[in-house]
């Protein structure tokens, strides 16, 4: 992870990290969807979650500025630059100390630490601009820093702790490195230029207890980059498997993980939490980038499809690049046509523990029977319904609880349930619903219990 809680889990075996199947992934609505606003603009790109579920990243103003941003409850806050134009946030930890880089007044590029409502600049390893990618709960920050004024190709990975910022090195002397992640124990991953005879490529590299070391590519002799690291010390990032093909790979205990690239023709990893789940991207073709999650078991599921169907205004997922321990992910979903314009996401897993019917018999002008089983005897049910997919809030339940997967739902009604955890309703489908898809859910407020989705097209 590019932030880390420092949670202490059971490690993960390895044996399903080898055994996942690829084409094991599953189509179904596992998420709700929340989109993040702009700041007045219209394009707003998320880049980092905590633990706790503060998101990061950069919003639009009126015009062509954006600046980092901040979302709490999907309300954006505008965290300022450091004199200049724009800023972007990359990472948060739990405190909501928020790292990431602004354009200074001069230009330049600066790396900046959001602590106590101030933007402040942490400085450079003695060059002129510097970018902080990732914090963890301790407050120690990573990122690259040039290192010779007026040499702004030379740059060097840094920790910063403390006030001190540290110059952590490189492969080869004339060469630049940047850190990419740091987990809860200030383990540091990146990439770096190494020379390997007849060429120098860039490299993954792990950085602990001062010492660099090359962690290698799927190809050995070819290109790899580190982009996070979690606190059992997995390591995701990609590298070249193919003479023109980037994959996904895990580093793990001393072994290099091929994880695929399913349905596309690439794969990046940016992210990994500590029960193993991994979130990048994967190119089609034709620039066309989808979001996945890959896990442990399922393989690498596009978020298109663990998504609730009929999301309004989104055309697609494009990019995934953050997942903390509950689950949530962070990334950008493009409008429909447009494949450079952005909407910050937050997508939040959700645990159905009642099971909803399809309505019965299913057709439009006529009496439909809704049943939803497995409730809690006695508990008031409500059911809704909704034309699109997205993400609701339950009154008095957080996110990482459950979240209804529907846009804007419309109640149809309550029941009790009996004592077998039954409850039933009827109702009076119009004429005017034949052929349309109605996305349908169950909730038990007072308990933060949900169904699964039900999707169904009326006769």
């Amino acid at each position: 992870m590019k932030y880390n809680a420092g949670l202490r889990l059971l490690v993960v075996m390895l044996g399903p990290f080898m055994g996942a199947d690829p084409a094991a992934a599953q189509s179904e609505a596992r998420f709700a969807f929340f989109r993040m606003p702009a700041l007045g603009g219209e394009d707003s790109f998320s880049h980092g979650i905590s633990e706790n579920g503060l998101v990061v990243g950069e919003a639009f103003l009126p015009g062509n500025d954006f600046h980092a941003t901040l979302w709490v409850d999907k309300e954006p806050f505008d965290l300022g630059t450091l004199g200049g134009t724009d800023s972007s946030a990359l990472a948060v930890n739990g405190d909501g100390w928020i790292v990431g880089w602004s354009r200074l007044p001069n230009g330049r590029r600066g790396a900046f630490l959001w602590r106590d409502g101030r933007i402040e600049n942490i400085g450079t390893l003695g060059g002129d601009g510097a970018q902080a990618n990732a914090i963890n709960e301790s407050g120690e920050i990573v990122g690259w820093s040039e290192v010779v004024p007026g040499q702004g190709t030379l740059q060097h990975a840094f920790r910063w702790r403390a006030g001190v910022m540290e110059d952590l090195g490189t492969f080869e002397p004339e060469r630049s490195s940047m850190a990419h992640g740091v987990n809860g124990h200030g383990d540091v991953v990146g990439v770096a230029g190494k020379n390997i005879p007849p060429a120098w490529v860039p490299r993954a590299f792990l950085w602990s207890d001062g010492n660099l070391v090359d962690l290698g590519s799927i190809d050995p002799d070819s290109w790899s980059e580190a982009h996070a690291i979690n606190d059992l010390g997995h390591i995701v990032g990609f590298s070249r498997a193919t003479p023109t093909r980037m994959h996904a790979t895990l580093w793990a205990n001393g072994r290099i993980y091929d994880l695929g690239t399913p349905r596309t023709q690439e794969s990046l990893a940016y992210d990994i939490n500590n029960a193993g789940q991994v979130v990048g991207i994967g190119n089609t073709g034709f620039s066309v980038i989808r979001a996945f999650l890959w896990e442990q078991g399922r393989g690498m599921q596009r978020l298109d499809e663990l998504a609730p169907p009929r999301l309004r205004s989104i055309g697609g997922l494009k990019y995934a690049w953050e997942i903390n321990d509950a689950g949530e992910i962070a990334g950008t979903a493009y409008p429909p046509g447009d494949i450079v314009a952005g909407i910050a996401f937050l997508m939040t897993p959700i645990d159905a523990t009642m099971e909803m019917l399809a309505p019965s018999p299913g057709r439009a002008g006529e009496v439909n029977t809704l049943t939803v089983t497995n409730a809690t005897p006695g508990a008031r049910v409500t059911f809704l319904y909704s034309r699109f997919g997205g993400g609701t809030r339950i009154p008095g339940c957080d996110l990482q609880q459950n979240a209804l997967q529907l846009d804007q739902p419309t109640i149809i009604g309550t029941a009790i349930a009996d004592g077998n955890g039954t409850a039933t309703i009827t109702r009076t489908v119009p004429f005017i619903a034949r052929g349309q898809t109605i996305l349908f859910q169950a909730v038990v407020p007072s308990e933060c219990a949900i169904s699964q989705l039900v999707v169904h097209e009326f006769e």
